[in-house]
């Protein structure tokens, strides 16, 4: 049987303890620039010091998708010794990753899976790590990509940000774009749907954000008691809020998985320091449960 190599992008956010658990995991860095000044997220710039920078400059700065020639640096190898590829990005209705990556595959031939997240962050981090299980104990990409793609349909990834600015400077404000006009009277919760961001509820405080975005995780467990649930709580500069919720969460929600994970520069670059987020799926014997965001 043919070897599956699994390949994604730096935003997946995969926490240190995690990613050190899979050496044979290929990253891709996505890049952010403060003026004319470029790194590759994860290599040339860490996020300790991607925050200072955001604090000293005075215009916002930008992203970017890896090239064509990342890409075939990263597959070539892996094409060469035989092995099949499953590349898993962030999702192409924020970044033109997807399409470097396709690109490349074109080039290379071989045997290429490229597979759209729709998601990012730990959304697009669960199906990576899915996949890193299912080949670690002797899946085909056949039954790979099927795993994957059953995760993506059960995945819900609500967040909330500080403030609007970087989502709207940035471009990649999607559906919350109507809420413009109305910043100062409140705090939106967003979330990830067909690959874009989108509005979920509105409230009208921080604190009061945190507490729905709890309760609906409360429901998700409520309407599937039974199942495992995974979760990953987000957070851009919020270390200790994140470490309170991940208890009280482990103690109510009884989760098979939880950790945090941070953002790194690349999508701290639009949401700015203070996020937090969920990314959460559930399994049962019959399979992964359908998203709670893709009902809302």
């Amino acid at each position: 049987m043919k070897k599956v190599r699994i390949v994604t992008d730096s935003t997946c956010y995969l926490p240190p303890e995690i990613l050190g658990e899979y050496p044979e995991l290929s990253v891709v860095p996505l890049y952010v620039s403060f003026g004319e000044e470029s790194f590759k997220e994860g290599v040339g710039l860490k996020t300790e010091q991607f925050f200072f920078k955001l604090k000293e400059s005075r215009a916002l700065p930008t992203s970017s998708q890896p090239s064509v020639g990342d890409f075939l640096e990263v597959y070539k190898p892996l094409v060469e010794e035989g092995s099949a590829i499953i590349s898993i990005h962030i999702s192409s209705k924020l970044s033109g990753t997807v399409d470097s990556a396709q690109q490349a595959a074109q080039i290379l031939g071989g045997e290429i899976e490229v597979i759209d997240s729709l998601f990012t962050g730990m959304g697009l981090g669960f199906m990576v790590l899915e996949a890193l299980r299912a080949e670690r104990k002797g899946a085909t990409k056949e039954e790979i990509v099927s795993r994957v793609m059953a995760v993506r349909d059960g995945i819900t990834v609500i967040f909330v940000v500080d403030t609007l600015e970087y989502l709207h400077k940035g471009g990649r404000i999607g559906g919350a774009q109507a809420l413009l006009g109305t910043l100062l009277k409140i705090k939106p919760i967003l979330f990830l749907k067909e690959g874009r961001i989108d509005v979920l509820e509105k409230v009208r405080t921080q604190i009061a954000a945190r507490e729905r975005m709890i309760s609906i995780l409360e429901e998700i467990r409520k309407e599937s008691p039974g199942a495992k649930m995974r979760i990953a709580i987000h957070e851009a500069q919020a270390q200790q809020e994140a470490r309170e919720v991940l208890e009280s969460l482990k103690e109510k929600l009884r989760p098979e998985e939880i950790f945090i994970s941070s953002l790194g520069p690349v999508l701290a670059t639009h949401t700015g320091p203070g996020l937090l987020g969920f990314a959460c799926f559930l399994e049962d014997e019959k399979g992964i449960i359908p998203s709670w965001g893709s009902r809302h």
